[in-house]
């Protein structure tokens, strides 16, 4: 089967078919990337020049008058963006340009724009790149292109728009050239030498990609089963302010709260437990570790949208901060490097398992988070007391709005979580499955809040001094008793969602005891920590 014509390929790309300039770059890089080099004499900054080239074809493509020319018309923005280059960093040669290339015969001005790149190499490499250097243009262009990228004479003539016969002539008169030039180095043949020199700078696998080291793999049964704090936790490995799971699970409060769902005209259930209020997390966070978040919506549907949006992603990364994604499902993914430009994103999130996935931008989450610049955030003293009122206020009301839903909260969302269980038996296979995902989530995730909340508040006994310390160990241990109880439970049911057949009344009365004793166990907790806030206000 035939490839498609770039016609073909700008006409996809132009009804919103991303996948479609990939093709279009994958095509070209190797005739941008040879072109850029032949102008500026510089390895790393031609692929920065060919990299702006596309991204500018690609946001201007429809001032294409001729799709059937985009090869033509590639070439001239890529001058374009050259010419930019020059004009700022070797302003001497481009006024010789006056602004202006014959691209018919490709007459450029001879130049010398400085040593090649600093990198240890034979004198036999330094020598060809000298002489390659020194070719007139017209004959260097289509000699890098033809050596650089592996491309035929007919695709350099193609992207050049020369005749055939004229681009063997060159690209032979420059190995004449190169011959003479390098008498003292090689009397012989001079093509494989050249080859060798080009093959050390082809462009690598992954044209103009960048990936933050150090980002976690995430996943269920890693011990951070909240998929906000989890992943923010993995972002902010990348950067000079990194903070623990248990710390922004108390900042947060969500290593205390308890949720059920109230219902909407949708579903009767959903997982709610340690899944919370996102502007009520995103204002904590930032108050408390000095990393503002911000949000924007990604709209597939939207083309302006997503490339904009893109642009900032990628414009993040090349700051070192990740990028967070929600999906509606709760999971949360971290955009940690792209690829082609940004048309494929990297990622890592908690269902895919070990290997980073590789996404176009339209295919992430529908909400965003972008980290801002970090400020001085509050002290560790005063960011404990907030998370204490939070933890207090969390179960001590009964119910509010979030989102898309209202939920109960603290002892009133156990009291619901018992009296749906108690329904279950007598369901429909449907509901039952429903409520068996929702139940199984509410446990794993408040399992892993809870044990979140012991590790938070023992490592901030000693910061809170004497009374309040010891308050906040009592609390501790009640939190790593209520988790005891509720890791049980977990493995009592075994699989992720357990069959709508095995909701037996002797299952049911289980599940509803462990969220009994859990409720008194939290309750003393809370009472732990109200205390330990008296103290510190106090004090």
């Amino acid at each position: 089967m035939s490839e498609p014509a770039d016609h073909d390929l700008v006409r996809l790309v132009r009804g919103g078919d991303r996948e479609a300039y990939g093709a279009l770059v994958a095509r070209y890089q190797g005739h941008v990337y040879g072109l850029a080099y032949s102008l500026s004499g510089d390895w790393a900054e031609a692929q920065d020049i060919a990299q702006e080239a596309f991204v500018r074809a690609y946001a201007n493509l429809d001032q294409l008058r001729d799709p059937a020319r985009f090869a033509a018309w590639l070439r001239r923005v890529t001058f374009s963006v050259a010419m930019n280059w020059l004009k700022t960093f070797r302003p001497g040669f481009f006024q010789q340009l006056e602004g202006r290339v014959d691209l018919e015969v490709l007459e450029i001005p001879d130049f010398r724009p400085g040593p090649p790149e600093l990198v240890e190499r034979r004198e036999l490499a330094e020598a060809v790149v000298r002489a390659v250097d020194s070719l007139p243009p017209k004959y260097r262009v289509p000699l890098t292109m033809f050596h650089l990228n592996g491309l035929s004479y007919q695709k350099v003539a193609e992207f050049l728009d020369i005749p055939l016969g004229t681009a063997k002539s060159l690209i032979h008169r420059a190995r004449e050239k190169l011959r003479g030039a390098l008498a003292d180095h090689a009397p012989q043949e001079v093509t494989p030498m050249v080859q060798d020199v080009f093959n050390e700078h082809k462009l690598p696998p992954e044209f103009a990609s960048k990936v933050l080291e150090n980002i976690p793999t995430l996943g269920w049964g890693t011990g951070r089963e909240c998929t906000f704090a989890g992943a923010l936790e993995a972002a902010l490995t990348a950067t000079d302010h990194p903070y623990a799971y248990r710390d922004i699970m108390g900042y947060t409060g969500l290593a205390f709260r308890t949720r059920w769902f109230c219902g909407n005209e949708n579903s009767r259930w959903c997982p709610s437990c340690a899944v919370g209020e996102m502007e009520e997390e995103i204002t904590a966070v930032e108050r408390t570790t000095g990393w503002p978040l911000r949000v924007a919506f990604l709209r597939p549907e939207d083309s302006a949208g997503v490339e904009r949006i893109t642009t900032e992603i990628t414009a993040s990364i090349d700051a070192g901060r990740a990028v967070l994604a929600y999906e509606p499902q709760l999971n949360m993914d971290v955009v940690y490097g792209y690829e082609k430009g940004g048309r494929v994103l990297v990622l890592r999130d908690y269902f895919r398992g070990e290997e980073p996935l590789r996404l176009p931008p339209s295919k992430l989450g529908f909400l965003i988070l972008f980290l801002g610049d970090h400020v001085e955030p509050m002290t560790r003293r005063a960011a404990l007391m907030d998370s204490l009122k939070t933890g207090v206020r969390n179960w001590r009301r009964e119910r509010g709005a979030s989102g898309p839903g209202e939920y109960w909260y603290g002892r009133a969302a156990l009291d619901h979580w018992i009296s749906d269980l108690a329904e279950a038996p007598g369901l429909s296979a449907e509901d039952r499955d429903q409520l068996s995902l929702v139940s199984w989530w509410n446990f794993a995730t408040m399992h892993d809040a809870r044990e979140a909340a012991a590790a938070y508040l023992s490592a901030s006994a000693a910061l809170a001094g004497a009374g309040a310390g010891e308050d906040l160990q009592r609390a501790a241990e009640a939190y790593r008793q209520e988790a005891g109880m509720l890791g049980v439970a977990l493995r009592d049911q075994h699989t992720f969602a357990r069959s709508a057949d095995t909701w037996t009344p002797e299952v049911v009365r289980r599940e509803q005891d462990v969220l009994r004793q859990a409720a008194e166990v939290e309750e003393g907790a809370v009472l732990q920590m109200a205390k330990a806030l008296e103290h510190l206000e106090g004090s």
